[in-house]
């Protein structure tokens, strides 16, 4: 072993570390720098009472300042010429690319890559790299984000797509240790570095190891959590912008990454958990993409998330842009996997899809879209179903506009099985408690008899009189049918309808079935003080309650209306 006094200072630990005072590791050869190593490893042979002891720690002193302190070409030589271990190596180099300069770092990697994957490379013959995929672990898990970003910078110099490729692959490896918030950061400091293919690279396998990690996750760390992890950090980070989404758009402008760029997002939007309102990433696509993606994703989507489909697709409807809207719905028709739910589609459309507090679309919007449909060549049973659906669409609309929308459609068979639709629905919808719905059917019979629309005023009060809704005897339904009843015969009355409120009572009281000796107190109860013709109106009653074939029900309600004071009531059902 050397007696040399800078070597025996390392020996035995004197000085700072890693600020070291002796010269020895600089000054002498790589072959020789081995040796000494070795010794001081190993200690003087044979042991005796005054030979130094091994000194591991010592030795690691010694390699730790040859990484800072030698030349770079010397560090690759010393692991190319194998004058160190393999171990004392990867040591050496990693030491080196951690704690010198980053500009230093990357010209390290560049040198061992090249000795490594060259034609005299040794271990790279077979196309591997080691020792220089072990330098990039070390910088991407280890140093700082700034200084990662600065690394991938320097190494574009070397025309290092492998490099850089190894790096960004080892910084979002799952095994790297790094949070979502160190990608987000890496992403942006990228940018900053001018180096935005590889921000939107990183982004690309970030988002590809979350999806990677959809099976066999711990709960609250699945592929959404993580998702909106990633998500929250990159707005946190840059507030203003939409970074997930704008990356997004960028992949899909590259013609070659769109089939890839959809499958992912598929991926990530299948794993987003339910909710009342769609999440950032499905209303951007559903308002923003251009319709080929759009019908892309929703075909993938339909078969693995049906019901993520159908956010999107709502999403979608929203949109103002009438020709976009018809271009759509002209491509949904044509997909062999979306053109069973056009009509779900064209329901959203009506109905202003997510923004639908903004909704329905105005009977001049329709007319428009409808125009649309057929300047873009859609098949014309998209437009007729438009004008189906739209007339079935009762929320929102007036009794004109009902019966507006009911005549714009065109064929006899389709106008009168959506007017059987209009009268379920909006009774329904009378019997839930919406108090504004009565004077909506009277609106809309107001408007069907100026159109003399006899045959729908008679399906509408019909479905009013005999509502599938109300169950007989039933508690709180049969009241509120019973109420419907007479709020929608006693608007009828006032608004000078009388012979279609005589028909919807008419419908009503004669059904013993279904009224009960109550509901007739109740009815008349109501009405009576109306009614412009008592003579009229006893007689209906005579008509229809005066005829019931039970007895016993017909005498109760006679009862009913003597105990309530109808007195000329209750003789005209009496007879």
């Amino acid at each position: 072993m050397s007696h040399d006094p800078d070597a025996r200072n390392a020996a035995n630990g004197s000085g700072d570390w890693p600020d070291f005072t002796y010269s020895w590791v600089t000054e002498c050869g790589i072959g020789e720098f081995a040796r000494r190593v070795q010794a001081i490893r190993e200690g003087e042979r044979p042991v005796t009472g005054t030979s130094e002891p091994p000194r591991p720690a010592a030795a690691l002193r010694a390699l730790h300042a040859f990484a800072i302190r030698r030349k770079t070409p010397d560090l690759i030589e010393a692991a190319k010429k194998r004058h160190l271990g393999y171990r004392d190596a990867v040591n050496v180099l990693a030491t080196a690319a951690l704690c010198r300069s980053v500009k230093e770092a990357a010209d390290l990697t560049h040198l061992q890559w090249k000795a490594e994957s060259g034609p005299e490379g040794g271990e790279g013959d077979g196309g591997e790299t080691p020792q220089t995929d072990d330098i990039i672990r070390d910088i991407a898990r280890q140093r700082t984000v700034p200084d990662v970003a600065a690394f991938v910078r320097e190494c574009r110099r070397f025309d290092g797509t492998p490099l850089v490729t190894k790096t960004l692959g080892a910084f979002t490896h799952g095994s790297s240790g790094r949070r979502n918030l160190d990608k987000a950061l890496l992403y942006v400091a990228l940018r900053d570095e001018d180096c935005a293919e590889e921000a939107a690279e990183l982004l690309r396998r970030t988002l590809a190891a979350i999806d990677d990690d959809a099976s066999g996750c711990a709960p609250g760390t699945g592929p959404a959590e993580q998702l909106d992890d990633l998500v929250g950090a990159l707005h946190e980070i840059s507030p203003s912008e939409r970074i997930l989404e704008d990356w997004i758009d960028g992949q899909l402008a590259d013609v070659e990454r769109v089939p890839d760029t959809i499958r992912l997002v598929v991926r990530l939007i299948a794993a987003l958990p339910p909710g009342p309102d769609p999440d950032p990433l499905t209303a951007h696509i559903g308002l923003r993409w251009e319709r080929y993606g759009l019908i892309r994703l929703c075909e993938q989507l339909s078969e693995h998330a049906p019901e993520k489909c159908g956010t999107v697709r709502e999403c979608a409807a929203s949109r103002r842009r009438l020709r976009e809207l018809a271009e759509i719905i002209t491509d949904w028709r044509r997909s062999e996997r979306l053109t069973k739910t056009v009509r779900d589609l064209l329901r959203d459309v009506v109905a202003m899809g997510t923004a639908r507090a903004d909704g329905p679309r105005s009977l001049d919007d329709l007319d428009d879209l409808a125009g649309e449909l057929r300047h873009v060549g859609a098949d014309p049973e998209c437009g007729r179903m438009l004008r189906i659906v739209a007339a079935e669409h009762v929320e929102g609309r007036s009794g004109a506009e009902l019966a507006a929308l009911l005549h714009r459609v065109e064929r006899r068979g389709d106008r009168w099985r959506a007017s059987r639709t209009i009268a379920e629905r909006l009774t329904a919808r009378a019997l839930g408690a919406d108090g504004e719905v009565g004077g909506v059917i009277v609106g809309y019979v107001e408007a069907l008899r100026a159109a003399r629309d006899t045959h729908t005023i008679d399906t509408t009060l019909k479905e009013v009189a005999d509502s599938s809704h109300a169950e007989p005897h039933s508690g709180h339904d049969h009241r509120a049918w019973v109420a419907l009843i007479t709020e929608v015969a006693d608007r009828l009355y006032r608004s000078g309808l009388t012979a279609d409120g005589a028909n919807l009572l008419e419908r009503c009281l004669e059904n013993e079935q279904r009224i009960t000796p109550e509901d007739v107190r109740l009815v008349v109860g109501r009405l009576r003080s109306g009614m412009a013709e008592p003579a009229g109106w006893l007689a209906l009653l005579s008509a229809t309650v005066g005829r019931w074939t039970d007895a016993h029900l017909r005498d109760g309600a006679v009862r009913q209306l003597r105990e309530a004071g109808f007195h000329a009531e209750a003789a005209a059902v009496t007879g």
